[in-house]
């Protein structure tokens, strides 16, 4: 994905609004018996603060080439298949190891190979009630040799298992997930460590390059996560001793890792996404509905062609513009929970994000600071509606202000980029995430977004 650099300059126009706006307020420092001679109240009747609904919102699907989803803090495992998004599928490969050497006692009896995941209980997504078949595999290389990996990499691996597990997900609870491992790599470790020959990193590397976490091809479940921080290989043991034995284990914390986060939409609207990222999909082209899903890199576009045209109404001046987006009511169940927060970012007509000239991607800001544009998802019990609503007050004045029709849109997506990485994506939520968006355009049937404007007109002399 590529990024435009973009800069603000502000008219003169708005120069002169704001001179009128300053000069409003310096009247309130007036005190009572202040003389004002030359200043005639205006009448209200030539003023008015008008509200509409019915601004044209062009909506659709876009896509990035990739999703920087190395080195994240959550992996994540497991499958579902999605009635708007298809099949959805992720693995994580990591590699476990510890810098420093290992030495075991001579009398010391070997027990067991141990992988142990903690759930992260911030996330899961999916049905969690169905069984997942969980699969071990052994790398065939070393991950921590590249430096970068994205959601569609994969690293070769033994397709002999060398742990199974089935269990019923339990990500809201604390609990360690435990799926032993092979005897013959677990015992290979162990007689190599009781020789004192396991002196370093590279003696772990040789046996076991890195290991691969997936569910079975058939599940049909839900994605959930585990801590990086608190997902180890345990070599476990004990010494015989006149009566009893002691138990002693060695622990491998996770150095490497990335998780692959994949979809396959055939048979949804979204088998007709371009796999062009200049090119978006026309909500008219995928059932009047636009799409958006962390981790895979799709994203919707909002553009307004005609708000522009505003600006040819005489004595007129925008206030205030709220975008309203609404999901569609379908889509949202328990298993498959829309975004508790979205943010907005400025594209160019390609699809290409602008920049605020340091590398950094442009967000729309609110007026008069440097706040991003965000919304929380709001549950309105009064009026049973479910909602985000946004701020985009400073992209409509820029609209009406343009000397050219070069703004571009903007997108949505689910979480922020990350400002301090030269990965944008990297360790944000959007990249340790599969949550989705699917809204209505203005001729579906639930009409999913909506632009709130408020403006003034000045009646003319």
């Amino acid at each position: 994905m590529k990024f435009k650099p973009y800069s603000f300059g502000r008219s003169s126009i708005v120069n002169k609004l704001l001179i009128i706006t300053g000069f409003a307020f310096s009247l309130t420092a007036c005190e009572w018996g202040d003389e004002i001679k030359s200043l005639s109240q205006p009448n209200p009747d030539d003023f008015a603060v008008l509200m509409s609904d019915t601004v044209t919102i062009q909506l659709s699907t876009m896509a990035v080439d990739s999703v920087m989803t190395g080195g994240p803090a959550r992996m994540l495992a497991g499958s579902f298949k999605d009635p708007y998004f298809g099949k959805v599928k992720t693995m994580t490969f990591f590699q476990p190891t510890r810098k420093e050497g290992l030495a075991i006692a001579k009398e010391a009896q070997y027990d067991s190979l141990i992988l142990s995941l903690k759930y992260d209980n911030r996330f899961s997504y999916g049905d969690t009630t169905k069984p997942m078949n969980l699969t071990v595999y052994r790398l065939l290389t070393d991950i921590t040799e590249k430096s970068s990996y994205w959601n569609h990499n994969s690293t070769a691996y033994d397709p002999k298992a060398i742990g199974k597990a089935t269990i019923i997900p339990r990500p809201t609870t604390t609990q360690q997930l435990r799926i032993r491992l092979s005897d013959e790599i677990g015992k290979k470790v162990f007689e190599i460590a009781q020789n004192n020959q396991f002196n370093s990193e590279q003696d772990w590397l040789d046996i076991v390059k890195g290991l691969g976490l997936a569910s079975a091809p058939t599940d049909n479940g839900a994605v959930v996560g585990f801590r990086t921080d608190s997902t180890s290989v345990q070599l476990h043991y004990h010494t015989p001793l006149v009566s009893e034995y002691k138990k002693d284990s060695a622990v491998f914390p996770v150095i490497g890792r990335y998780n692959q986060i994949v979809s396959d939409p055939a048979g949804t609207q979204l088998a007709k996404l371009p796999t062009n990222r200049r090119l978006s999909l026309p909500s008219s082209q995928s059932g009047n509905m636009a799409f958006m899903q962390a981790g895979t890199g799709v994203m919707i576009r909002v553009d307004l062609p005609y708000l522009r045209n505003l600006k040819y109404t005489q004595y007129t001046a925008i206030n205030k513009a709220f975008l309203r987006i609404k999901p569609l009511r379908a889509s949202v169940t328990d298993q498959y929970r829309v975004p508790p927060a979205l943010y907005l970012y400025r594209v160019d007509r390609n699809n290409q994000f602008y920049t605020d000239g340091n590398g950094g991607t442009l967000p729309i800001y609110m007026l008069g600071g440097q706040v991003p544009v965000s919304s929380r998802y709001i549950r309105d019990l009064v009026n049973n509606e479910e909602y985000y609503l946004f701020d985009i007050s400073s992209f409509a004045t820029e609209l009406m202000i343009s000397e050219t029709n070069d703004v571009g849109g903007f997108v949505i997506r689910s979480s922020p980029y990350n400002s301090s990485s030269s990965f944008r994506d990297a360790n944000t939520d959007y990249s340790m995430n599969v949550n989705r968006l699917v809204i209505g355009d203005q001729r579906h049937s639930e009409r999913g977004v909506e632009l709130e404007l408020f403006y003034t007109r000045v009646k003319p002399k």
